[in-house]
């Protein structure tokens, strides 16, 4: 099993002790009581937050601003309801924009409660909050408890604006609720969340614009020349489309188009499909919205109908041109046409690097239309032409990165990574940027009853993980993993995700979740008679052992898995055991033992050409040398690993190399190097939500200041 946490030695933390009051950040020498209030603020290399988006179109909301501003006198929290389409977002962005020269910086998230995929989970924003509030330099915990308390430690005091958008739950939003002090709490929602009451909010209820406001809305659109010749015929239109700001909007983007077009021949198309949607969604408040979206989508020729019926079909927040040509079963240039019909029709957003996605309402109308009967198979068809996509592409990706890996996945038989990605960088980046969009799919498969492609999927994110980490997400990915293939019965891949799921506890140094998970692998392994899975399970044993400090119990483990290995002709699985073995061997003070087996497991890496494994190889014989007390050799092995893991795309292995280059420098006594050196490996460590973060903050502070010398 690949990507098994470094574990390097951290020097020794002594007790300190501080009583009274403490918040905030502290600053100890010897002894202090008495309270002690530090505000840090920013970092000076990063900017103010400044994350609001543009309101963009506004129209005739002065009442519900004047309610917003003595809402806001006196109250931390604002939350602000109404249905979908009303314009929540555009007035609350509004409404902060002309407020925000009265804050210090403002921080912004779509929680995406009503986008059709999975909300965001709180691990997510709590992350980018953090980094934007200068974390990268701080501690960077992964449990989403841990995180929430950091950020109301950096936020507390300060007078910043945070707007939560598209909230599905109290639940989602507490975690995001900043420190005490005289920020200002935003959250849009259709639902009404009165959970937060407690919580001190006060609520906003949105309706629609009325007649007026519609009408001014309709005007920005196609021109005061068009409304003033039809004035009663503009004002049937926004009636039809219930006055509501999305639905104004998506009716206006048509005529503006099509500059012939008469306002009555709107209103017309508009009225005949209210009625038909008034029957058969007798109750629902999106009507006018989706009589809006029905008559846009009537308007559209047959290709571009099914295009945007199919479109709906994927699951994740956005995609690109290929997926959206294999969704749609053309070739790119032919989806490209389609695309941007789509985009022309307001159906569909298009973003940089021709990125595409709906917006949550459209997209709930395009699954509707999707659904319609005799629709079914036709959809179901798009889905697993999408998901065989994903899937050839993640393993070409995963081919290109970790090529001597084995794997259980048919497909990885019939996949030329070099006509997919020639570039290794290439692979990762692509992993990194359809990362959400992987999982969202392997999700749907195995919600879908597709499951065996769902672990499938799984399998080929590996090097994503590896090298990226994205911790919770690795967990969540392989425990859907495991329960795919539990439900297709397929026990080596249940063992398999298994594996997974144990070495991403190992990373998160969690033992006592890890060692199960690998205990149960190796049951079923052996029931099998799977011995490659049996050697990869015993790995994992082996690397629990090692993180435990049994480093004689993990040599035996370790053992048994290269025999395995050589058992099997497999000379990449032996250097792989005999690299855990040198680490072993290390771990037990054998470092002249470890340093000849790591040199030659260095030289069968190489040999199979696999950047990643030199570069944890390397990193590896660094420390080992180190342990001999050979500097100058250790420096150059770890500065060969810096370069290659840069290159290769792996950020933790860079991060591991630069914390052992900075005891190199201690020992050395450059204590500027190793400053150098230690903050340089927490930023990527926090960045990461590394384990790893916090002891490598405290090892920084710790560590004596650079002379002025030097």
């Amino acid at each position: 099993m690949d990507g098994i946490v470094q574990s390097p030695d951290e020097p020794e933390i002594r007790a300190n002790e501080l009583t009274g009051t403490i918040a905030g950040s502290s600053v100890q020498a010897g002894s202090i009581t008495g309270g002690v209030h530090i505000n840090t603020g920013l970092p000076a290399s990063l900017p103010s937050p400044a994350q609001l988006p543009a309101p963009g179109l506004f129209a005739n909301r002065h009442g519900e601003l004047a309610e917003l501003r003595a809402l806001a006198d006196g109250a931390g929290l604002v939350v602000v309801n109404g249905p979908g389409g009303v314009g929540k977002t555009t007035l609350a962005l509004a409404w902060l924009h002309e407020v925000k020269a009265d804050y210090e910086g403002q921080l912004f998230v779509d929680l995406r409660g009503f986008s059709g995929a999975e909300p965001l989970p709180p691990d997510e924003p709590l992350g980018r909050f953090l980094r934007a509030l200068g974390a990268g330099a701080e501690s960077a915990p992964t449990g989403v408890d841990e995180q929430a308390a950091l950020f109301r430690s950096l936020t507390s005091g300060r007078r910043l604006i945070v707007m939560l958008d598209n909230a599905a739950s109290a639940a989602q939003v507490r975690p995001l609720l900043p420190g005490a002090g005289s920020s200002l709490v935003v959250v849009t929602s259709r639902r009404r969340l009165s959970g937060l009451v407690v919580d001190g909010a006060r609520f906003l209820d949105v309706p629609p614009l009325g007649t007026r406001g519609a009408l001014e809305l309709l005007e920005r659109l196609i021109g005061p020349d068009r409304i003033g010749a039809e004035r009663e015929q503009a004002r049937s239109l926004v009636a039809l489309c219930g006055t509501l700001p999305l639905a104004v909007c998506a009716s206006g983007a048509r005529l503006a188009a099509r500059r012939r077009w008469p306002i009555a021949r709107a209103v017309a198309e508009l009225d005949d499909e209210a009625r038909r949607l008034a029957a058969l969604r007798a109750g629902e408040d999106d009507i006018s919205v989706d009589a809006v979206f029905n008559a846009s989508y009537q308007a559209l020729d047959e290709p571009h109908a099914r295009a945007y019926r199919l479109l709906s079909v994927h699951p994740g927040p956005d995609l690109g041109l290929a997926a959206a040509a294999s969704l749609l079963d053309r070739g790119a240039e032919a989806a490209r046409e389609l695309l941007q019909g789509l985009v022309e029709a307001s159906l569909l957003l298009e973003d940089a690097d021709e990125r595409y996605r709906f917006h949550d309402l459209v997209r709930l109308h395009a699954r509707d239309k999707a659904r319609e009967p005799g629709a079914e198979p036709e959809r179901a068809a798009a889905f697993a032409r999408l998901a065989d996509w994903y899937l050839t592409t993640a393993v070409a990706a995963d081919l290109a990165l970790l090529p001597g890996r084995w794997h259980l996945g048919p497909r990885y038989g019939a996949v030329r990574r070099e006509d997919v990605f020639p570039d290794r960088r290439e692979a990762v980046d692509w992993l990194e940027r359809e990362h959400q969009n992987l999982s969202a799919v392997a999700r749907a498969a195995h919600d879908g009853g597709l499951h065996a492609m769902a672990w499938q999927l799984c399998e080929a994110m590996w090097p994503l993980f590896v090298q990226r980490k994205h911790y919770r997400s690795w967990i969540r990915t392989h425990e859907l993993g495991r329960d795919a293939a539990a439900a297709c019965g397929d026990r080596r891949a249940e063992a398999r995700m298994l594996e997974g799921l144990g070495t991403a506890h190992l990373n998160l140094r969690d033992t006592a979740a890890a060692r199960p998970c690998f205990e149960a692998a190796l049951e079923l392994e052996r029931a099998t008679g799977h011995r490659l899975g049996e050697a990869s399970a015993l790995e994992g044993l082996g690397n629990a052992a090692l993180a435990t400090g049994d480093p004689s119990g993990a040599a035996e483990l370790f053992g048994a898995a290269r025999d395995v290995h050589a058992e099997l002709d497999r000379p990449r699985g032996v250097a792989l055991m005999r690299r855990h073995l040198g680490e072993a061997l290390s771990a037990a003070g054998r470092h002249d033992a470890a340093i000849e087996t790591l040199t030659d497991v260095l030289a069968t890496f190489t040999e199979l050409d696999e950047p990643y494994h030199r570069a944890r190889t390397l990193t590896c014989l660094g420390r080992a040398r180190l342990g001999a007390g050979r500097l100058d050799e250790a420096a150059h092995a770890l500065r060969g690993a810096l370069e290659i893991s840069r290159a290769a795309g792996a950020p933790h292995v860079e991060a591991d190399a630069l914390l052992d280059l900075a005891v190199v420098a201690a020992r050395r006594g450059d204590a500027t190097a190793e400053r150098r050196d230690l903050e340089r490996a927490l930023t990527i460590y926090a960045r990461l939500g590394s384990p790893q973060t916090e002891a490598v903050r405290r090892r920084l502070a710790g560590t004596p200041p650079a002379s002025s010398g030097a």
